[in-house]
C-alpha cells in the first residue's frame, strides 16, 4: 500500500519479571521492547506504527500490601524504549494512588516526570473492583475510590500537570466515576477496554454497561480504547458469529462516542496471551472500519490517541 494508515497505539505493556518483580500480573514470561517490535512487524501492509503509549502494569497498592516501585517501572520502560524513540516516539502512562495521600501522590508524578520528562503523558490507577466476583476484582484493588473526597484532590492534581486519566473500572463503577469526573471537564479521561463489558453476564449487565457507556459519553472530555475485545467476547478470533458480535460492540462504541474519541488499541501482549495475533488484531480494526472515511479512519488509527494524550509524535 503506497499510503498506510500511520498507527499510533495507544495501550500496550511491557516487563521483566526477573528484573523487575511484579505480583500483581501473576507469572507471565517476559515481555520486552524487542518482542514487542517483533509483534508490530506483522502488522497489516495498510497500517504503519509511527508511536506508541506504554501503560503502566502496577495495578493496584493497597496498603499493607506487596509494594511495586512504579518510579522504577518508568525508569526500565524508558530504558527499553529510548533506543528506538527517534523512528517510534513514546508516551507513557504511569500510576500513582490519587486518593490516599495528595502530597505523595504530587512527589510521585514529580518523580515520574523527573525520569520521562515529557514523555509522561498520564496516571492510571486500576480501580476494576466487584463486591460479588472475587475474580472481576484487580489484585490490591480498593473499593470506594471514586466517593473519597481525596480522589477529587488527585483529579485536581492531574489537571494542573495537564496529564490524562486512563479510566478502568467496572460498569457498575461508571456513575461514581462519571460524578467525580464531571467536576474536571480539563481533565482528559481514557476509558479503558470498551468500558469492560463482560462476556458470560445477563441482560442486566449488559444494559448497564449500556447505560454507563452512554453517561460517559455525555462528559466531552472522555475517550474510548477499542481494546481487549476478548473480555466482552471471548473466543470471537475463532468463531464468526462472535466476531460480528464484537464488530457490533465496536460500531456501537463509535457511534456514542465518534471517531475524535474513539481508539483503536493493542493491550499487547495481553491479547496475545489469548491467541490474538498483531495480524488478525489489526486486520479486524481494518475490516470493521472499512466503511469510514480516511480521515475517519485515522482518527481511530493514530489521531485520537495523539489528541487524548497530548501530542507527543511527528
Amino acid at each position: 500500500m503506497s499510503n498506510p494508515i500511520r498507527l499510533c497505539d495507544p495501550h500496550f505493556h511491557l516487563w521483566d519479571l526477573a528484573e523487575r518483580a511484579n505480583p500483581n500480573i501473576g507469572d507471565p514470561p517476559p515481555y520486552k521492547a524487542d518482542d514487542y517490535f517483533q509483534d508490530m512487524s506483522t502488522l497489516p501492509t495498510e497500517l504503519q506504527r509511527v508511536s506508541g503509549v506504554h501503560v503502566e502494569t502496577v495495578v493496584g497498592q493497597i496498603t499493607g500490601g506487596t509494594v511495586v516501585d512504579t518510579v522504577e517501572e518508568t525508569t526500565w520502560v524508558c530504558d527499553q524504549l529510548r533506543p528506538t524513540e527517534a523512528d517510534q516516539p513514546f508516551g507513557l502512562v504511569a500510576y500513582a494512588h490519587l486518593a490516599r495521600d495528595t502530597a505523595e501522590a504530587e512527589r510521585t508524578i514529580e518523580a515520574h516526570r523527573e525520569v520521562a520528562s515529557e514523555r509522561l503523558r498520564g496516571i492510571r490507577m486500576i480501580l476494576n473492583h466487584h463486591p460479588d466476583n472475587p475474580d472481576l476484582t484487580w489484585p490490591q484493588v480498593e473499593d470506594g475510590v471514586f466517593t473519597h473526597p481525596l480522589f477529587r484532590e488527585g483529579l485536581a492534581l492531574l489537571q494542573r500537570y495537564d496529564l490524562a486519566f486512563d479510566l478502568s473500572c467496572h460498569p457498575h463503577q461508571v456513575a461514581d466515576a462519571a460524578a467525580a469526573l464531571s467536576d474536571f471537564p480539563d481533565v482528559r479521561v481514557i476509558t479503558n477496554h470498551l468500558g469492560f463489558l463482560h462476556d458470560g453476564e445477563d441482560d442486566a449487565h449488559e444494559n448497564l454497561w449500556r447505560q454507563s457507556t452512554a453517561d460517559l459519553a455525555k462528559l466531552p472530555n472522555v475517550y474510548m480504547k477499542l481494546s481487549m475485545p476478548w473480555f466482552a467476547c471471548d473466543g470471537f478470533h475463532e468463531d464468526a458469529g462472535k466476531e460480528a458480535k464484537v464488530r457490533a460492540i465496536f460500531r456501537e462504541l463509535i457511534e456514542c462516542f465518534g471517531v475524535d474519541r474513539c481508539m483503536f488499541a493493542s493491550n499487547y501482549p495481553v491479547d496475545k496471551f489469548k491467541g490474538i495475533s498483531i495480524n488478525y488484531l489489526y486486520g479486524k480494526f481494518l475490516d470493521w472500519s472499512a466503511d469510514l472515511s480516511v480521515d475517519e479512519r485515522r482518527a481511530l488509527f493514530h489521531d485520537t490517541a495523539i489528541k487524548a494524550y497530548g501530542a507527543f509524535d511527528a
